[in-house]
């Protein structure tokens, strides 16, 4: 029994300086993933729900990683709705930056809530807003615009302060902003709200109402060529990438087009579905920093899904 105790000790003191190693690598990250699917017979898209851990192969880095499950996460989700309230958005931007996002919330279940922040106005965050209270907002600074501090347009603040509105994270919080993609005035980098949107978890939607390459291209040029070197992809639209999504852009012009502005909302419909019950991935990663990550559903072709179908995070941070 003398001999047994100093090594006893010694085997408990090695187990408690290893644990914190043991922790990083079996702790597994939750990660939000939408997979849709376009049905040719009724011309709708459709939520891919029927998927499982086995229907998914995953990369941490380089490294292939283990998937302990995969489910439909149907809870209460947090959404912080941004609107651009800046000089630089038109009248024609900003009637259909509220009309959308009205309709974005009308989707929306009981258990969601709702934050709002305008872009180029100081307003207080104030206290989540059930849907139909988040409507009513929006309707009110529809019908009476807020008149913007100077002529900035500071993208990268306000995604900050929406960021930290969500803070601490909970699982499936996004961030859905109608405006333009270029910053002006902000003091946040777009570096700095990349890196606090990805290592909370959160995702990004945005939705435009500009033509991006208007006044960047020479008068004539063929669009079946390469774009000039001057006309690349706004940070804005580079973080909302690294999400999963995307800037969506719909012109003033192209919606005056008979059809167009109800085709819009339908596809906000579908994308209201994905913030709403994503799938919620436990993955096996030891990652201490940023980490690229690889997701594909495997025979994708034989169920109608296209990769660029697979919404995810294409990076993660340490796991919380």
């Amino acid at each position: 029994m003398g001999m047994l105790k100093p090594l006893l000790t010694l085997w408990i003191t090695s187990l408690v300086a290893s644990c914190p190693q043991l922790l990083a690598q079996q702790d597994p990250c939750d990660v939000p993933v939408v997979v849709s699917r376009f049905v040719t017979s009724s011309r709708t898209v459709e939520l891919v729900k029927d998927l499982t851990a086995k229907d998914l192969t995953v990369r941490v880095g380089s490294v292939a990683s283990t998937i302990e499950s995969a489910s439909v996460d149907r809870g209460g989700k947090r959404v912080v709705l941004i609107l651009d309230a800046s000089r630089k958005i038109s009248k024609d931007e900003w009637h259909l930056e509220a009309e959308m996002a009205n309709s974005l919330s009308k989707h929306a279940r009981p258990q969601d809530r709702f934050a709002f922040f305008l872009v180029g106005v100081d307003s207080p965050a104030g206290p989540l807003l059930s849907p139909g209270d988040a409507q009513k907002r929006v309707r009110e600074v529809a019908s009476s615009r807020p008149d913007a501090a100077d002529g900035s347009e500071r993208i990268y603040d306000a995604l900050l302060v929406a960021a930290k509105r969500l803070d601490p994270p909970e699982f499936g919080d996004a961030i859905f902003l109608f405006g333009h993609p270029e910053d002006s005035g902000s003091k946040a980098t777009p570096e700095q709200v990349q890196e606090l949107i990805l290592k909370n978890g959160l995702r990004f939607y945005a939705m435009s109402f500009t033509d991006p390459l208007r006044g960047k291209l020479p008068p004539g040029f063929d669009l079946n060529k390469p774009l000039p070197a001057n006309v690349g992809q706004e940070q804005a639209d580079k973080i909302s990438h690294s999400t999963g999504y995307f800037f969506s852009f719909h012109s003033v012009g192209a919606l005056k087009m008979p059809g167009q502005t109800a085709l819009v909302k339908g596809f906000l419909r579908d994308l209201y579905a994905g913030i709403a019950e994503p799938y919620r991935l436990k993955i096996n990663a030891k990652v201490t920093d940023k980490t690229a990550l690889d997701l594909v559903v495997t025979n994708g072709e034989a169920r109608n899904i296209r990769q660029s179908d697979v919404h995810y995070p294409h990076f993660i941070y340490r796991c919380r």
